[in-house]
């Protein structure tokens, strides 16, 4: 049987290196979600690479250098995911909904123009966010969720791993400092993501096999 190679980029900031217990350890969901990949598409060998940088802002800050730098670095290796999540550091810096969206548009087209898919992350909530804050924080996952592109996808992580709505006992076991998650939070996170990248996947691959049989 041919297995298909595919390349896929976890990009982001601190949640996506899997920050945890203060930055003394690191559990990035990509390892789940590698686990999960084998498992459910034998037929597809995935190599998945992770580029987190903790505290990193899509505003002012690195992400679209990183991002240009990441597809086009090594032109052996071509993406055909790029998994991003940003815009909870700039939330932090009081950066409007609008203003991260448009720059999150500007990291998303450049994975894009590589010729990758990309799979955008809703943001996750934190503790003791304000009512104002949280409301920034939704506006900002419904820009997300909304924007429609060829080769674009969304998966709201957000809802798969709440906090505010999240009962107690299971929040100790899931969210590490409030912001960030412990192993097991991350292990979820990478079980979400995979459910949504295995059903994209799955269905992407019949809808070329349609195309094949016209």
């Amino acid at each position: 049987m041919t297995r298909t190679n595919m390349h896929v980029l976890c990009f982001g900031a601190s949640i996506t290196a899997g920050w945890s217990s203060y930055g003394r350890h690191y559990y990035p969901y990509a390892t789940r979600l590698s686990a999960r990949l084998a498992d459910s598409l034998p037929t597809s060998h995935f190599s998945i690479s992770v580029d987190g940088s903790p505290g990193d802002t899509v505003l002012h800050g690195k992400y679209i250098p990183r991002i240009t730098k990441a597809v086009s670095d090594n032109p052996r290796v071509h993406y055909d995911w790029v998994i991003i999540q940003a815009g909870g550091n700039d939330l932090g810096w009081n950066r409007t909904p609008e203003q991260i969206f448009q720059a999150l548009k500007r990291v998303w087209s450049i994975a894009l123009l590589s010729g990758a898919k990309v799979l955008a992350l809703t943001v996750t909530e934190h503790a003791g966010a304000s009512a104002k804050n949280m409301a920034r924080l939704k506006a900002l996952n419904e820009l997300i969720s909304s924007h429609q592109e060829d080769g674009f996808f969304t998966a709201d992580i957000a809802k798969a791993i709440p906090y505010t709505e999240m009962p107690e006992e299971e929040r100790k076991e899931i969210w590490d400092d409030g912001v960030h998650l412990t192993k097991v939070g991350y292990e979820r996170m990478g079980d979400a993501i995979a459910d949504r990248l295995i059903e994209m996947t799955k269905t992407l691959a019949k809808m070329l096999q349609g195309r094949m049989k016209l």
